[in-house]
């Protein structure tokens, strides 16, 4: 990445002089330029997002354990007696 870092200032280098020399276009340059360093951030960003996801314990075995909790725990909200139901009774038997 350093290596990637310093060419990229050597370009910008090589662009100015350029621009500064004669009548080339550096516009098409600035343009890459731009798209390599958006391109840089959105790599530093990932290695950044895969460094936490190393950081983390494994989430399927963290939902395995509250899954075991929640149903060991009876709900407090449902009740727990049997509701005896009449049996239906149809019309025309």
């Amino acid at each position: 990445m350093d290596g990637e870092t310093a060419s990229l200032g050597d370009e910008q280098i090589a662009g100015s002089r350029a621009a500064a020399g004669g009548g080339t276009d550096t516009t098409g340059k600035h343009r890459i330029l731009a798209e390599l360093k958006r391109v840089e951030q959105e790599s530093r960003f990932l290695e950044e997002e895969l460094e936490e996801l190393d950081k983390t314990e494994n989430v399927s075995t963290i939902c395995d354990e509250l899954l075991k909790f929640m149903e060991a725990r009876p709900d407090p909200l449902l009740s727990v007696r049997k509701q005896h139901y009449a049996k239906p009774i149809f019309i025309g038997e």
